[in-house]
């Protein structure tokens, strides 16, 4: 009777335990992916609305409620009516400044006592229109300054120097009116500009115009 050889033994063994690993391979079953939960975005809070900021409208009576800015001095705008400007003024009282100066006229506290100063109108060539508006003023005996208009950033008559190139970077020096007056403006063709003539680094005089001034007198 013949045996079979250890290497026929062999390879039929090989080839009963390859057919397992086939049979095992082909029965096991893949794994499912688990399905994922959708996530429902949460969406970003409406942005809170900032509150209006609402500007108070100038006092016609008072002067501290006006500001400078290049479009005029609260009520008294460039370009407006002239005299019709001076209408509901009633505090105030329109006056020619000279005869031999026709384009100037000022607008003074109708009562002696108050301490508010005047503004300077200066017209158009017509007579019509308001042109530039000016302010000037100087320390009394006691120190004190005529009350006027400022600018939104807080600049007036006796304001310095450095308060002035604090409040505007952007300040040019247009001129120098005298050996310690120098002449400064701040704007654009625009909206106008702001005009200030500081003496000795004090502000003495703030006008708005419509091109950058700083006149050593305004008859002339």
């Amino acid at each position: 009777m013949n045996r079979p050889s250890r290497t026929s033994v062999a390879v039929a063994a090989g080839l009963a335990i390859a057919a397992l690993l086939l049979a095992g391979c082909a029965s096991a079953p893949e794994p499912t992916p688990s399905p994922t939960a959708s996530e429902t975005p949460t969406p970003p809070p409406a942005p809170t609305p900032s509150p209006a900021t609402t500007v108070a409208a100038p006092d016609p009576a008072d002067v501290t409620t006006w500001v400078i800015s290049g479009a005029g001095f609260g009520p008294v705008e460039r370009g407006a009516v002239f005299p019709g400007v001076a209408e509901p003024l009633s505090a105030f009282e329109l006056a020619p400044v000279d005869a031999s100066c026709p384009r100037l006229s000022t607008l003074s506290p109708v009562e002696d006592s108050s301490d508010a100063a005047a503004l300077l109108l200066i017209v158009s060539e017509s007579g019509d229109r308001v042109e530039d508006v000016w302010v000037s003023g100087s320390p009394d005996a006691s120190g004190a300054l005529p009350v006027a208009p400022r600018t939104a950033e807080g600049i007036g008559l006796g304001s310095s120097t450095d308060e002035l190139t604090a409040a505007y970077p952007e300040l040019q020096q247009i001129a120098q009116v005298s050996a310690e007056a120098f002449g400064y403006a701040v704007g654009d063709e625009e909206g106008g500009w702001i005009d200030f003539i500081v003496v000795e680094d004090v502000v003495m005089s703030i006008g708005s115009s419509a091109e950058p001034r700083a006149p050593k007198e305004f008859c002339g």
